[in-house]
């Protein structure tokens, strides 16, 4: 009998257990408050769901907010129990937590929905666009649901938490948006009623009360969650908070102070005092803290208000006291309960908090009435308006004499009206009288007619243009660029144009030198590799779509090296000009010339056959060698060797067909120099060449031995102190003699045939197991950077396996910086940017390689997320001895500082080089004179200074 009675007792624990550890929803559940059927415990910041996941004994909630290092999780754990599939949203419903981490797991603990969001973290982190923090997520028939949610805040532990049926919480939200709508409403109707009767009257007390419901109605929004949402910034929900509420209470102790009758300056000191400290609060105090402040200013000022209303009424205006009071009475009666149940851990629900935003909009609707009362608003006659009238006309020409844009007015059909001196000394005229005798109308000014049609026509259909540029003609006759601004507007029953402007000359060049500098190469003037490459693309559709003939010249030089190496870079330089001076006058009406880097040229010829291609290649193989270059009383000629491609159906892209050309060059060479050779496919010369890149096999081979080794190479920053470690990854191949190979040696046949997706794999994979292993160095670590090929971009297997790397190892995001070169980062710009949003949002950084080669980067530079700019070496090595690469190292910086990006300087080899980098401003340099590549296992754990 005993054991039948202890048996019955513990199936009457067990099975309240299980009722205690989950609670039952189905598709007639609308809405849930969670708060009673939460485990909820505080653990370490760090902590992860995995180890929340084993927790059996939660530690309770201690204290009423947490520290740093702490963190809340929630738990709840629920049963489908309906034969439909449904939809649920879950809410945390406090707007200004810092992080909420919100997972979904299935019965079997596999997470199938999670959202990393929080006021700290990007709006965009959430799922839907909310002003609190949703999760959705579909339910099957009979399914158990894990809930677990992350709170790390430092303000009052307040976070209510709903889960809702989705359509419910839809319909919900937008009567919630209707009577926020309506509320809101009222502040600004009643802030713009009393801020236009301020302009007519000039009561101060209506200002102020104007502005005080420009800051209730945004500390209205900002509270919703409305203003994070609609910005998209909730960083500084809380300050935002408490400025706001300190301007409100400052504004209401302006309109108590002016309503009221003999206050006392103590009682003034007081209340100013009071919103002072709380508006100082802000940029200091924790969020914890300045809820506290906020919370013991608010019921000082609410309290002192409500007793001026009652001891300090003004004798003569009673009805307007007796407003003004029962407002205050009703705002203490609102205000001070709430205050309460925050600082209990409490929120209302939005029913609760609707109600009482009513009663308080009401409430401010009284002290608006008491001032109308309290004044008697009076209209100002047509006389104060006049002399307001003749007050602006008098600025306005005061601004139109004194202004330094060129100013004029104009009739509709551009009659010139009337101009400013700032007008007549942009276009060269003495005075005002000098420039109306010569200049009847605009298009006088004007160079192109067209300009001025267009711009007639903007102005008819919007009144106004804005920023036109134009080019323009002076008294003298020489023409610069304007920058034209008009509105057309009714004065008097006349319609006019009044217009601005601005000399645009120099950044209007500076804009066309930049766009030249896109698409040409800066030593020789013709076409770059980048554009050229556009030009073979664009050439190589046209022709499978039209069958039009097209061939691919490739030109390398011989024996140029000589030249550099006897005379110098100036010289070799110099003979670049010469030679593709006269190589781009032999191309013209045939074909487009392009350098494709160093010594070595590119000719596209399209619409002539093969014939006149070959005899193209034989014209500008005798020009080179025909061409002869001094120096200094010495005399060099060299030659060329051409390799030739003619297009067929089987040449699958334009890289295809430039690595065939580069072939038959390289056979050109071989073969003695000084040659033409054209590409077959059966020609044996090339099939051998082929048959030569072994390091196909050699990488392969390395890859499986695992004989890449790791190397890092120390970066320093010019402006502060180093306290961590900053490196860039770097890659060799042990060979098995033991001497390194260098990557400039397999990596470009890396990239040919496509390996280097398998080496960048191989690099993140063991870096990140280095870092496992040495858990201390990940304390004195401030950024790796990892450099990433555009096949790796491109490669959403490899993305899946980083961001597996990053969970299996437990790395942290932000101590990774991946580098990706400018070149890849254009050329595959959909896949760059999917990528990086992707990792930027876990906390990745990015840096953009080799910036500067090309100078197209300033056009795409805006559209990646990038945080670094590492300008290439080819800018900074000769910084000391070339204007040029100076003028241009200090432009990058000062562009990628405009974005906020900092920038890194590479190739940095003496000490010369890294002041001068220090005075331009950039923020890290790196090569030989910081740090040599070592062994990532000769890296010192601990950073040391």
């Amino acid at each position: 009998m005993y054991r039948l009675v202890l048996l019955f007792l513990c199936w009457i624990a067990c099975t309240q257990m299980v009722w205690a550890q989950h609670f039952i929803i189905d598709s007639s559940t609308t809405r849930i408050e969670l708060a009673s059927k939460l485990h909820l415990g505080i653990f370490p910041a760090s902590t992860q769901l995995s180890s929340v996941q084993k927790q059996v004994h939660w530690l309770p909630l201690s204290h009423t907010h947490l520290h740093p290092d702490e963190a809340i999780w929630a738990k709840a754990t629920f049963i489908y129990d309906d034969d439909t599939a449904s939809r649920f949203t879950f809410v945390v419903d406090n707007p200004k937590l810092d992080f909420v981490d919100v997972f979904i797991l299935d019965k079997k603990g596999r997470i199938i929905q999670s959202a990393l969001m929080g006021a700290q973290r990007p709006f965009s982190n959430r799922p839907v666009p909310f002003r609190k923090f949703p999760l959705s997520f579909n339910v099957q028939p009979y399914d158990k649901i894990e809930l677990y949610v992350r709170i790390q805040d430092d303000g009052p532990s307040v976070f209510p938490m709903t889960l809702w049926q989705s359509s419910e919480l839809l319909a919900t939200e937008q009567a919630n948006l209707t009577f926020i709508g309506v509320f809101g409403g009222a502040l600004i109707i009643l802030s713009c009623y009393f801020l236009v009767t301020y302009l007519l009257l000039k009561s101060p007390v209506r200002f102020w009360y104007a502005v005080f419901n420009f800051a209730a109605f945004f500390l209205f929004l900002n509270l919703e969650g409305l203003l994070g949402q609609i910005t998209q910034i909730t960083a500084y929900i809380t300050p935002l908070t408490t400025v706001l509420l300190a301007c409100a209470l400052f504004c209401a102790s302006k309109v108590s102070h002016s309503l009221l009758h003999g206050v006392p300056l103590m009682l003034r000191v007081l209340t100013y005092f009071s919103t002072a400290v709380l508006l100082f609060s802000a940029p200091f105090l924790s969020a914890y803290l300045q809820v506290v402040v906020s919370v013991v200013i608010t019921s000082i000022i609410v309290v002192v208000h409500l007793g001026m209303a009652f001891f300090y009424y003004n004798p003569y205006d009673n009805l307007p006291n007796r407003i003004y009071s029962l407002a205050w009475v009703s705002i203490s009666l609102i205000v001070l309960p709430h205050i309460y149940l925050f600082s209990q851990g409490e929120m209302l629900s939005n029913t609760g908090s609707l109600s009482l935003d009513i009663m308080l909009v009401f409430s401010i609707l009284m002290i608006g009435v008491a001032i109308e009362a309290h004044e008697n608003v009076i209209i100002w006659g047509k006389q104060e308006e006049q002399s307001n009238t003749i007050s602006d006309l008098r600025r306005f020409y005061s601004f139109f004499k004194s202004s330094a844009e060129g100013l004029f007015t104009a009739q509709y059909d551009t009659q010139m009206v009337s101009v400013n001196p700032a007008m007549c000394s942009l276009f060269g005229f003495s005075n005002e009288t000098h420039f109306l005798e010569n200049i009847n109308h605009l298009n006088t000014l004007i160079v192109d007619p067209n300009d001025l049609d267009n711009l007639m026509q903007q102005l008819a259909s919007e009144n106004t243009a804005i920023g036109r540029e134009i080019r323009a003609v002076k008294e003298d006759g020489s023409e610069f660029w304007i920058s034209l601004s008009v509105a057309a507007q009714e004065d008097n029953g006349q319609r006019l144009l009044f217009g601005s402007v601005v000399d645009i000359t120099e950044r209007k060049q500076n804009h066309i030198s930049l766009a030249y500098l896109a698409t040409h190469d800066p030593l020789t003037g013709i076409y770059n590799r980048r554009h050229f490459e556009n030009e073979l693309t664009e050439a190589m559709r046209h022709t499978q779509q039209h069958q039009t003939p097209m061939s691919l010249l490739y030109l390398d030089l011989d024996q140029f090296k000589a030249v550099n190496d006897t005379c110098g870079h100036k010289a070799g330089d110099i003979l670049l000009k010469e030679l593709c001076q006269k190589l781009d006058n032999q191309t013209q009406g045939i074909g487009t010339l392009g350098r494709m880097g160093g010594d070595e040229f590119a000719v596209l010829v399209v619409k002539h056959s093969p014939k006149r291609a070959m005899q193209l290649a034989e014209d500008l193989l005798s020009t080179i060698q025909l061409h002869r270059f001094v120096w200094e009383d010495r005399l060099f000629s060299i030659g060329a060797s051409i390799g030739i491609i003619h297009y067929s159906p089987d040449i699958a892209n334009p890289e295809q067909m430039m690595s065939m050309a580069d072939s038959a060059c390289y056979i050109a060479k071989e073969r003695g120099r000084g040659q033409i050779h054209c590409y077959s496919n059966q020609d044996t010369h090339i099939q051998r060449y082929e048959m030569e890149l072994n390091w196909l096999s050699h990488i392969n081979d390395a890859l499986d031995t695992g004989n890449f080794v790791l190397y890092f190479q120390e970066y320093r920053s010019l402006k502060t102190v180093a306290d961590k470690y900053h490196y860039e990854l770097l890659v060799r191949i042990q060979e098995h003699d033991g001497n390194i190979t260098l990557p400039s040696s397999f990596l470009p046949a890396a990239e040919r045939y496509k390996l280097v997706s398998k080496i960048d794999r191989w690099v993140i994979d063991n870096y990140f197991s280095w870092l496992a292993d040495n858990p201390e160095h990940i304390a004195h670590l401030g950024q790796c950077n990892i450099n990433l090929s555009g096949q790796s971009l491109a490669n959403p297997e490899l993305q899946l396996f980083i961001q597996q790397a990053f969970e299996k190892y437990r790395v942290p995001y932000e101590k990774i910086c991946f580098e990706i070169t400018e070149s890849m980062a254009i050329i595959k710009l959909e896949e760059t940017l999917k990528f990086m949003e992707t990792f930027h949002t876990l906390g990745c950084r990015f840096a953009l390689d080799d910036f500067g080669v090309g100078f197209s980067s300033y056009e795409y530079l805006k559209k990646l997320p990038v945080d670094v700019v590492k300008i290439d070496g080819s800018f900074v090595k000769n910084l000391l001895k070339d204007p040029i690469d100076k003028a241009m190292v200090r432009s990058m910086h000062d562009v990628a500082a405009a974005m906020h990006m900092q920038t890194v300087a590479e190739y940095v080899e003496d000490k010369q080089i890294m002041v001068e980098l220090g005075k331009i401003g950039i923020d890290y340099a790196q090569g030989y004179c910081i740090s040599t590549p070592r062994p990532l296992s000769e890296l010192s754990v601990k950073f040391s200074p």
